[in-house]
């Protein structure tokens, strides 16, 4: 459930921006017609992952990560040649940030008191990462123990490509470029269109377009994957057929697009990315049951729910008291730190875990089944110290 609550957002972040590349290529025209034109769109991705599933994402990735890596690092090249280097970038980058006349203007180095926020922030995303359904779909998927390993090796690649993504929005701000208030997702393919000719101007945007649609896929088929397997079969028809199944799991998934759509039209931009970051924020809640429980079975299984019902409220609590901000400000010593949310509600999930895990064990109270572990072969004596009971 906290899968598919985390999830949503994280589609409706995906259109954003959609629409902004659309946008930016003059695609998207005011009023009705864009939004149809961006309707379209994800109808056609909708299409694609209902009638082949993960197949369809799976072979346009292949596509889009070669696509995406040219582009990226042409643009960036492009963007050091026209702005004579990454000293004179940063150079007019914090110029223009200190120019008054620039809304929302932030400095580019982090003051001394804001490293408690990066490092807290960096870790919880990282943490976080791991438990979407839609990482956890992929990986389940590979053909191989050895396709994953390669694909896993290759993952740092792809992150050195996000922080050139960064490296983009500096420049955006060297270049002057002046993305439409409330609109910052529109910097970078605004600064594709000043910077490139029209022919690249167009691979580019449209490389940008497909990097969206194809996680944006994989997410609605990983919300779907879940609600099949961990409540629809649990709770609703455990005897459901594989073809059934596939039917709810196909429903679901559409449903989970349409969804996103309403987000994004009903919601302004900065309401959708706050719910994005609020669902940074729950997804990490459930790292105590998933991540912890693959190495030890010592945290009572009700102590983990209960923990998981605290940090879920209380970081939501904690982010819609600083006004959505995932950063909140805690007292360690008399001294006020800034540190990332989801951190500080993992802390008190941990806390309410492992304090009630004893006294849950003393009242007795009994275990749940441990379906990892593998029966033994007929006829073989239980190991040594097994317990029996």
């Amino acid at each position: 459930m906290t899968g598919i609550l985390a999830t949503m957002p994280y589609i409706a972040l995906q259109l954003l921006g959609i629409r902004a590349v659309l946008t930016a290529g003059g695609l998207y025209p005011p009023g009705p017609a864009g939004d149809l034109a961006l309707v379209a769109v994800f109808a056609i991705l909708a299409v694609a992952t209902y009638r082949h599933g993960l197949r369809a994402p799976t072979v346009i990735a292949l596509v889009k990560g070669a696509v995406i890596f040219g582009s990226v690092i042409a643009v960036v090249l492009l963007v050091l040649a026209r702005l004579d280097g990454p000293g004179a970038l940063f150079t007019a980058a914090r110029s223009r940030g200190d120019d008054a006349s620039i809304p929302n203007d932030v400095p580019l180095a982090l003051e001394p008191q804001m490293f408690p926020v990066f490092a807290t922030l960096a870790l919880g995303s990282a943490m976080a990462l791991l438990m979407y359904p839609h990482v956890l779909t992929s990986a389940f998927a590979a053909s191989s123990s050895d396709t994953l390993r390669r694909t896993v090796i290759g993952l740092p690649a792809w992150t050195a490509v996000l922080g050139l993504f960064g490296l983009l929005g500096i420049a955006a701000l060297a270049a002057g470029v002046q993305a439409p208030t409330g609109s910052a997702e529109m910097a970078v393919p605004l600064l594709v269109r000043e910077l490139m000719p029209p022919a690249l101007t167009g691979l580019v945007l449209g490389a940008l377009a497909v990097g969206a649609l194809v996680p944006a896929s994989v997410m609605s088929i990983a919300a779907a994957t879940s609600f099949v397997r961990n409540i629809y079969i649990q709770y609703f028809h455990p005897t459901a057929t594989p073809k059934h199944q596939m039917r709810i799991a196909q429903a679901v998934s559409v449903t989970a697009k349409l969804g996103a759509v309403v987000f994004v039209f009903g919601l302004r931009n900065q309401v959708a990315i706050n719910l994005q970051l609020l669902g940074g924020v729950w997804i990490l809640q459930t790292f105590p049951a998933v991540a912890i429980g693959l190495y030890t079975r010592w945290l009572h299984h009700r102590a983990l729910l209960a923990g998981w019902v605290v940090g879920m409220v209380g970081g939501t609590l904690m982010v819609v008291w600083g006004g959505f901000s995932s950063i909140i400000s805690i007292n360690l010593a008399g001294r006020h730190v800034q540190v990332y949310a989801a951190l500080a509600a993992l802390a008190l999930n941990l806390v309410v875990a492992v304090a009630l895990t004893p006294l849950l064990d003393w009242l007795r109270s009994p275990r749940s089944v441990d379906h990892t572990v593998l029966p033994a072969p007929a006829g073989s004596l239980p190991a040594q110290g097994t317990n029996l009971t």
